[in-house]
């Protein structure tokens, strides 16, 4: 019996990119033949045309997959559609109107169409929010939207103070992300992730703009940095994660975090000095707040007229405050050089080893290591003084945010800075 294919069409800013193809689980991507634009990733070159998986090397595969999020939320949306969770093509063809990047799926027959935006009222934000983790924040939404990650978001419109839904083919501007769904594992992860990305800016890497806004539950908002906005004009941005980058299945996002991979990417970069010093200043910063789940999917580039460009930086919070008993330097970490396995065994050498990796001269690196580790305290201290300033609605207390705030603060920081001093 013969076994029909199952088709998408790839749209970007109302442009036709290709055609993705299922045949007998087999992927396969073809551009459309006057498709001048971008291509895809380095393993997917417009040049090529037409890209047919493998039964081992899936480049398209992995590519598209990518755009889905991962583990709970992943499996939360498909019993939400009752599209079984390994059918990545078919969540694909039900949440691949709005995704990460440029890209936006469509059913063969379907055009982006007109979009347009509907108010999201902090009472309907909020009811939403209080049924998770049984239900997707997406329910409700006329808009069939996917972002890649573990956590649960939304990608909305966010103008004047007010938050919107898209519609359509309308891009959305910001993600939201509410306080993670295990508060008693996880409490106040929404500051936390805004507390940490305003000292990352602070303290000068790259990174989007961040709010946070109570309905009155604590939502983190971050302004997509792919998307350029003029007037009233929104227009994609096609980016890759490194994952996609590197044409790796998302399943290794941790276990492909190895220093042959940054060196990789530092090839594949156009401004090679620049790229080097920004991974670097990514990596001491993640290690001095403790964040170990800087995996591979949590670092984009912008890939536009063959340069690739890495993008600002994302998801930096504190993950290892969140350890048993406040033991955060029994954290695992994600990039292992050498025999370190845990926060508490990095030192001078573990740097020195990722500058070598990443071919920064030593001077540089200590430089910026110094830089970092002399700032991050005072830099903190003026978020931490923000965020008291910040006004709290009626019956909500800032205390046991504070309280964790501080525990980042003079706890995990101060016990890295004196590891790495």
């Amino acid at each position: 019996m013969a076994v029909e294919n199952r088709t998408l069409a790839v749209w970007t800013n109302n442009t036709k990119v290709g055609t993705l193809i299922e045949h007998n689980n087999l992927w396969s991507f073809e551009y459309e033949p006057d498709w001048s634009g971008f291509s895809l990733s380095p393993a997917l070159p417009v040049e090529a045309k037409r890209i047919v998986d493998g039964s081992s090397k899936r480049p398209v595969q992995w590519f598209f997959d990518n755009l889905l999020p991962e583990e709970g939320a992943r499996a939360l949306l498909a019993e939400d559609t009752g599209i079984t969770v390994a059918d990545a093509f078919g969540l694909l063809g039900h949440f691949g109107a709005e995704s990460a990047g440029a890209l936006t799926l469509l059913g063969p027959e379907e055009l982006p169409g007109r979009g347009g935006k509907a108010k999201l009222s902090s009472e309907a934000l909020s009811a939403r929010i209080q049924k998770l983790p049984d239900i997707p924040l997406s329910q409700g939404s006329s808009k069939r939207m996917s972002l890649a990650g573990a956590q649960h978001k939304l990608p909305i419109i966010y103008e004047g103070g007010v938050l919107y839904e898209p519609h359509v083919s309308k891009p959305s501007t910001h993600i939201l992300k509410p306080d993670h769904s295990k508060p008693d594992l996880y409490p106040h992860s929404a500051i936390n992730e805004f507390a940490m990305m305003q000292l990352a800016g602070a303290l000068g890497l790259k990174v989007p703009a961040t709010s946070i806004i109570r309905v009155p539950d604590p939502v983190y908002l971050v302004e997509r940095f792919d998307r350029f906005r003029m007037d009233s004009y929104t227009k994609r941005l096609h980016t890759v994660d490194t994952c996609q980058l590197l044409s790796i299945d998302r399943i290794f996002k941790y276990q492909e975090c190895k220093l042959e991979r940054l060196t990789e990417v530092v090839e594949l970069t156009r401004i090679k000095l620049e790229t080097r010093t920004r991974l670097f200043q990514w990596h001491v910063f993640n290690l001095l707040i403790g964040n170990t789940d800087d995996h591979l999917k949590n670092l984009s580039f912008f890939t536009s007229g063959g340069n690739i460009i890495l993008a600002p930086h994302y998801d930096l919070l504190s993950t290892a405050v969140y350890e048993t008993d406040n033991q955060w330097l029994n954290a695992n970490l994600v990039w292992k050089i050498g025999d370190v396995t845990k926060l508490g065994q990095v030192s001078p050498k573990y740097l020195l080893e990722l500058g070598r990796a990443l071919g920064l001269p030593v001077k540089l690196q200590r430089r910026l290591q110094k830089q970092l580790m002399d700032n991050i305290s005072p830099a903190l201290d003026t978020v931490l003084e923000q965020v008291l300033k910040t006004h709290y609605p009626d019956g909500v207390t800032k205390d046991a945010e504070m309280r964790l705030l501080r525990l980042i603060r003079y706890g995990v920081i101060e016990d890295m800075k004196s590891l790495l001093s």
